[in-house]
Order: structure tokens, then C-alpha cells, then sequence
């Protein structure tokens, strides 16, 4: 049986990678390859590559058909350090897409080298916060209002 590290070398053989000042450049340039996000959807919601599109690992064999039908699509695999892309990009090839290169260093070295990225707002404020006295006069009010209604059913 085959360690982590074995397969991150057989891995590395078949699948090109890119440092992320090369993916910055090459999209400055006007390419166009696939972006593929494979990290998880907390990791995707904290900030992504503009334009990317999210499967989580987990998730690939079973979106990635979908979600990039052309196979003969450049596909850049992208996650939080260069790991998960490398066996995604194993996946993908196994799969039948052709071009398939790995983000080396992924996104953490892309924030490091502060480069631009899509962070989503945070979720609205429902409401206000619950507060102890909030919550106490809730209780007054739904105590009363049983209290009602205990009495108009005993008037029945």
C-alpha cells in the first residue's frame, strides 16, 4: 500500500504545477483555464480566485462532469496548500480531462503574496442580539398571554 508521500510523488509525475505569482500571471494575460477550488465550503466562503468554481474534494467525482463538461478545457486545481489540488488533479486525469495543472503552495500562498481574491460579505444580521432582559420580557409576554387564554377556556 502506497503512503501520503508516495502518492504525492506519483501525483507530482503526472500533474504539472504552478506557482500562484505563474496562475496570477497566466490570467493577467488574458488565458482563460478553468479555476477548480477543491477545498471545503468554510475554507471557499473565507475568500477564493475571482471566478472560480467550487467542488469540495469530497465532492469531485460526482460534480466535476457537470461542472466543467469540456474536457479539453485547461483546469487549474486549486486548494488551501498545494495537497488536496495535486490528488484532485489525479482524479481529474483519471477522469479524462487533458489539461490539468495543480496551484502549487494553493490559496494560503496566494493571500500571503496578497494577491487579488473574492471575499464574500458576511452573512446579514437577522435581528438584534438576544440579550438576558430581552429574553425575560419575552417570557412576561407568552406567560400573560397563556395565562388568557387559560381564562377564556375556564369561561367556556
Amino acid at each position: 500500500m502506497k503512503s501520503r508521500e508516495n502518492l504525492l510523488d506519483d501525483a507530482r509525475q503526472n500533474i504539472p504545477e504552478m506557482t500562484v505569482q505563474e496562475v496570477h500571471e497566466y490570467i493577467e494575460e488574458g488565458e482563460n483555464p478553468v479555476l477548480l477550488d477543491v477545498r471545503g465550503l468554510d475554507e471557499w466562503e473565507r475568500g477564493h480566485l475571482k471566478g472560480s468554481v467550487h467542488i469540495p474534494r469530497g465532492e469531485l467525482e460526482y460534480q466535476a462532469e457537470s461542472a466543467i463538461p469540456d474536457k479539453s478545457r485547461e483546469v487549474i486545481v486549486i486548494c488551501a496548500g498545494g495537497v488536496r489540488s495535486l490528488l484532485a488533479g489525479e482524479t481529474l486525469k483519471a477522469m479524462g480531462y487533458e489539461k490539468v495543472i495543480s496551484m502549487d503552495g494553493g490559496y494560503g500562498d496566494w493571500e500571503d503574496a496578497h494577491l487579488p481574491a473574492e471575499i464574500p460579505p458576511p452573512p446579514e444580521e437577522t435581528g438584534a442580539p438576544e440579550t438576558p432582559e430581552l429574553l425575560k420580557e419575552q417570557i412576561d409576554h407568552l406567560e400573560k398571554v397563556l395565562a388568557q387564554k387559560k381564562t377564556k377556556l375556564n369561561d367556556m
